[in-house]
């Protein structure tokens, strides 16, 4: 059985600390949602260049003996907040996205 409540708990306290850290930049709310869409893009790129660099999918002599589990944590949190960005501008520029409600079963 799968479990949502660890799931979303151990993703936003990694997109926490991110924004936390962060906070200096230039906020989100100004980005419209295809230029968050690019920035995810990059963050996705990351992703996989931590991913290849840890765990040799890019080349079976970069394998790592001990993989970098925080640096793969913290580029999957970018990934997740830009996400969470688009989502965000969606809800305040439709009054569909705004009014859905969802049960969470666990």
């Amino acid at each position: 059985m799968r479990n949502i409540n660890e799931l979303l708990n151990a993703g936003t306290m990694a997109q926490i600390e991110k924004l936390k850290e962060n906070e200096h930049k230039d906020g989100f709310d100004s980005l419209d949602i295809i230029d968050t869409y690019m920035r995810l893009f990059d963050e996705v790129l990351e992703l996989g260049e931590e991913l290849f660099d840890n765990f040799g999918m890019a080349d079976i002599m970069k394998l790592k003996e001990k993989p970098d589990y925080v640096s793969v944590r913290r580029e999957s949190a970018d990934v997740a907040n830009f996400a969470h960005m688009i989502v965000l501008n969606c809800v305040k520029k439709s009054d569909a996205a705004k009014n859905l409600d969802f049960e969470i079963r666990g």
